[in-house]
């Protein structure tokens, strides 16, 4: 029996928004722009992304987001590494808009994965705040 193990695709930018690093997963969409500047890769990206970049760097604390671009439903962590940020996205789906009925199935599909998704980061939270009071009986 085979299994197959997905990559979550891994990205790097530097202080300047340089992509420096991409890993195997992450080469088809970013291998060819190693060393460019994302926003002139994907120049209609920046109003959507650097707001969650920038609060990553200015809290120090990774962000999760989930984020619509150029047809791909993608949650993204942005993480501050040094002076740069490291990304991990995992896409959710691609809109279908050829079609009203695959439209509709692409978004339900797209939204059953975000809450399926929130559910986990509220559980996650939720584990995170909880603490064992000692105390004897």
């Amino acid at each position: 029996m085979a299994v197959t193990v997905e990559q979550v695709p891994y990205v790097v930018l530097d202080e300047e928004y340089r992509i420096v690093e991409a890993d195997e997963a992450a080469q088809p969409v970013f291998g060819s722009f190693l060393g460019e500047i994302v926003w002139d890769c994907f120049p209609d990206s920046r109003p959507l992304y650097e707001p969650y970049y920038e609060s990553a760097r200015r809290t120090g604390a990774p962000v999760k987001f989930a984020q619509f671009f150029n047809g791909y439903v993608m949650l993204v962590r942005a993480t501050p590494l040094g002076r740069g940020i490291a990304l991990t996205y995992d896409v959710l789906g691609l809109l279908d808009v050829l079609t009203l009925d695959g439209l509709r199935v692409s978004l339900d599909n797209a939204l059953t994965k975000l809450a399926e998704a929130e559910e986990l980061l509220r559980r996650e939270r939720a584990r995170g705040s909880l603490s064992v009071i000692g105390g004897g009986a």
